[in-house]
């Protein structure tokens, strides 16, 4: 009897350690993926002066700081890099706030997420998200946020992908509104409404509650030119995906498709000139600014810059690094 009633005992004890070890092992977990947003902290010295955000990829898939959002000097990017507590899989930073956006792995499913940040990368807000995280944006003065997820399919190469994006006031963290569902666009001075819409990379202009995008609707994509308030957006130009507004608001930078890969160019919206630039590759990615003349994309694993104004050769920017944000001072 005392035999069997050890044997239940030492059984029982087993168990006990077994749940906290497994409970602590997905707390660790979680901490790595960045699903716990208490004591991120950033650095402060380099907020003060121009830098660029953007998430570290240097070391190896599930190390302690892969995919931790980083911060490098302006100026000399490649000679000092901070990295905080932050993990995530696209990252945006405008006027002292971020959006993050993760992949939450759990036991049962996979649950993704936006998180807004602060100056110091703590959390303020968080909501969640229908599908797989792919663009951010802030707007420069920090009041709007927007966010694009994939619904389904994986890439925007696919034939049936589907994407949703909203619109997000960044002060409380609210969705203030989906494209799909409540924007009017008009094209050609009517208004569309066509049940295979899909809208993605959003850029907001220095005008408060001014942004452009892109449309598809069946085998056309469109640039949208949209106003927040009005909850109205009306096409402007073909074959543009992932655009990105310039700091002086002249111009847009985008991928175009050539029908075997995408090639970036800048739209000019005063004369609508097309300029491609000298980056030939296939680049799959919403451009940054780095200032008027230059810039900036991601083709696995870095950070690359080239020319504005389409002459020039790409040149590597930051090596391990993808998602950049610059903030100017």
């Amino acid at each position: 009897m005392r035999r069997r009633k050890s044997r239940r005992m030492i059984f029982a004890a087993v168990l006990t350690l077994s749940i906290v070890g497994a409970t602590a092992y997905v707390g660790l977990a979680a901490l790595r993926t960045g699903a716990d947003g208490e004591g991120f902290a950033g650095p402060s010295g380099l907020r003060d002066e121009p830098h660029v955000v953007f998430q570290n990829v240097r070391g190896h898939s599930g190390g302690n700081t892969y995919a931790h959002v980083a911060l490098a000097p302006l100026d000399e990017p490649s000679q000092r890099r901070v990295t905080t507590r932050l993990s995530c899989e696209r990252v945006y930073f405008a006027a002292s706030r971020g959006l993050c956006l993760v992949s939450r792995q759990g036991l049962l499913q996979t649950g993704y997420k936006a998180t807004i940040t602060g100056p110091s990368f703590k959390r303020r807000h968080e909501f969640r998200l229908t599908g797989i995280p792919s663009r951010a944006r802030i707007s420069p003065d920090g009041r709007y946020g927007a966010v694009t997820a994939f619904v389904t399919g994986h890439s925007y190469a696919e034939d049936n992908f589907s994407t949703q994006t909203v619109l997000i006031d960044m002060t409380r963290g609210k969705v203030l509104a989906d494209l799909e569902k409540d924007f009017t666009v008009i094209r050609n001075g009517k208004q569309i409404e066509e049940i295979d819409f899909n809208f993605w990379g959003v850029t907001f202009t220095g005008t408060t509650g001014r942004f452009y995008a892109t449309l598809k609707t069946g085998d056309e994509t469109y640039l949208l030119e949209g106003d927040v308030g009005a909850r109205l957006a009306r096409v402007i130009h073909e074959n543009v995906e992932c655009p990105s507004i310039s700091p002086d608001d002249t111009r847009v930078a985008y991928k175009k498709w050539l029908g075997d890969r995408w090639r970036l160019h800048v739209l000019d919206l005063a004369t609508m000139q097309e300029t491609p630039l000298a980056e030939k590759r296939s680049v799959d990615d919403q451009v940054e600014w780095l200032d008027n003349d230059h810039v900036l994309y991601g083709f696995s694993p870095d950070t690359w810059m080239v020319p504005a104004d389409g002459g020039g050769a790409p040149r590597k920017f930051l090596s391990k690094a993808l998602s950049p944000a610059v903030v100017r001072r």
